[in-house]
Protein backbone atom coordinates (compact mmCIF):
# COMPACT_ATOMS: atom_id res chain seq x y z
CA UNK A 1 0.00 0.00 0.00
CA UNK A 2 1.36 3.41 -1.28
CA UNK A 3 1.37 6.38 1.16
CA UNK A 4 0.29 9.73 0.09
CA UNK A 5 3.37 11.61 -0.43
CA UNK A 6 3.23 15.51 1.67
CA UNK A 7 1.79 18.30 0.59
CA UNK A 8 4.10 21.29 -0.19
CA UNK A 9 3.39 24.59 1.74
CA UNK A 10 3.62 27.08 -0.87
CA UNK A 11 7.16 29.04 -0.27
CA UNK A 12 6.13 32.43 1.23
CA UNK A 13 8.83 34.68 1.23
CA UNK A 14 8.19 37.74 3.13
CA UNK A 15 9.73 40.97 2.68
CA UNK A 16 11.59 40.29 -0.20
CA UNK A 17 11.58 41.87 -3.96
CA UNK A 18 12.48 39.54 -7.06
CA UNK A 19 15.56 41.16 -8.19
CA UNK A 20 15.16 40.99 -11.67
CA UNK A 21 16.99 42.91 -13.90
CA UNK A 22 14.25 45.03 -15.30
CA UNK A 23 14.97 46.98 -12.50
CA UNK A 24 16.94 50.19 -13.34
CA UNK A 25 19.35 51.96 -11.01
CA UNK A 26 19.48 55.46 -11.89
CA UNK A 27 21.96 56.76 -8.89
CA UNK A 28 23.45 55.60 -5.76
CA UNK A 29 23.99 58.11 -3.00
CA UNK A 30 26.68 57.05 -0.20
CA UNK A 31 26.55 58.29 3.30
CA UNK A 32 29.24 57.62 6.37
CA UNK A 33 29.10 58.71 9.16
CA UNK A 34 30.65 58.16 12.71
CA UNK A 35 33.12 56.82 13.91
CA UNK A 36 35.37 58.50 16.48
CA UNK A 37 35.48 62.01 15.07
CA UNK A 38 31.91 61.49 14.11
CA UNK A 39 32.90 63.47 10.60
CA UNK A 40 29.89 62.76 7.82
CA UNK A 41 31.02 62.34 4.19
CA UNK A 42 29.13 61.64 0.98
CA UNK A 43 29.30 60.88 -2.67
CA UNK A 44 27.41 59.49 -5.23
CA UNK A 45 27.43 57.38 -8.31
CA UNK A 46 25.03 57.27 -11.54
CA UNK A 47 23.52 53.86 -12.34
CA UNK A 48 25.97 53.70 -15.47
CA UNK A 49 28.71 54.02 -13.30
CA UNK A 50 28.70 50.62 -11.42
CA UNK A 51 29.38 47.11 -12.43
CA UNK A 52 26.47 44.45 -12.97
CA UNK A 53 27.56 42.43 -9.95
CA UNK A 54 27.54 45.47 -7.72
CA UNK A 55 24.04 46.24 -9.65
CA UNK A 56 22.56 42.94 -8.58
CA UNK A 57 23.93 43.04 -5.12
CA UNK A 58 22.42 46.34 -4.22
CA UNK A 59 19.16 44.79 -5.51
CA UNK A 60 19.51 41.63 -3.71
CA UNK A 61 19.97 43.36 -0.55
CA UNK A 62 17.37 45.94 -0.46
CA UNK A 63 14.87 43.35 -1.72
CA UNK A 64 15.88 41.80 2.18
CA UNK A 65 14.16 43.80 4.87
CA UNK A 66 17.08 42.90 7.52
CA UNK A 67 19.65 45.09 5.68
CA UNK A 68 19.97 47.07 8.21
CA UNK A 69 23.05 46.47 10.87
CA UNK A 70 22.75 43.86 13.17
CA UNK A 71 21.93 44.36 16.96
CA UNK A 72 25.24 43.22 17.99
CA UNK A 73 27.64 45.05 15.75
CA UNK A 74 25.22 47.93 16.27
CA UNK A 75 25.84 47.82 20.24
CA UNK A 76 29.76 49.23 19.19
CA UNK A 77 30.77 52.32 20.19
CA UNK A 78 32.57 54.78 17.58
CA UNK A 79 31.05 52.34 14.65
CA UNK A 80 31.23 53.92 10.92
CA UNK A 81 27.92 53.81 9.64
CA UNK A 82 27.29 53.30 5.67
CA UNK A 83 23.71 54.75 4.40
CA UNK A 84 23.15 53.88 0.78
CA UNK A 85 19.93 55.55 -1.12
CA UNK A 86 19.18 53.91 -4.71
CA UNK A 87 16.93 55.62 -6.83
CA UNK A 88 15.45 53.39 -9.62
CA UNK A 89 12.63 53.17 -11.57
CA UNK A 90 10.41 51.54 -8.98
CA UNK A 91 11.01 53.79 -6.68
CA UNK A 92 14.08 54.51 -4.11
CA UNK A 93 15.73 51.86 -1.68
CA UNK A 94 17.53 52.25 0.84
CA UNK A 95 20.59 50.29 2.61
CA UNK A 96 22.11 50.23 6.69
CA UNK A 97 25.01 49.18 7.60
CA UNK A 98 27.99 49.51 9.97
CA UNK A 99 31.72 48.54 9.63
CA UNK A 100 30.66 44.79 11.15
CA UNK A 101 27.85 44.09 8.61
CA UNK A 102 28.80 45.36 5.36
CA UNK A 103 28.04 42.65 2.90
CA UNK A 104 31.44 41.52 1.12
CA UNK A 105 29.69 41.88 -2.10
CA UNK A 106 29.28 45.63 -1.25
CA UNK A 107 32.16 45.98 -0.20
CA UNK A 108 34.06 46.84 -3.17
CA UNK A 109 31.27 49.65 -4.12
CA UNK A 110 31.26 50.98 -0.45
CA UNK A 111 35.26 51.26 -0.32
CA UNK A 112 35.29 52.93 -4.02
CA UNK A 113 32.65 55.27 -2.41
CA UNK A 114 33.85 56.38 0.38
CA UNK A 115 37.26 57.14 -1.76
CA UNK A 116 35.61 59.64 -3.29
CA UNK A 117 33.48 60.76 -0.39
CA UNK A 118 33.49 64.34 0.72
CA UNK A 119 32.46 66.55 3.82
CA UNK A 120 28.72 67.30 3.39
CA UNK A 121 26.33 68.54 6.33
CA UNK A 122 24.94 65.93 9.14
Amino acid sequence: MGQAAPKKKPSRRRGRKSASSDVQIKKVRFRQSGGFAGLVRGSEAAGKDITDAQRKALERHAGNVRAAPSDKSSRARDMVMYELDIDTDAGPMRLEFDDASVPDDLEALVKELSKRAKPTSP
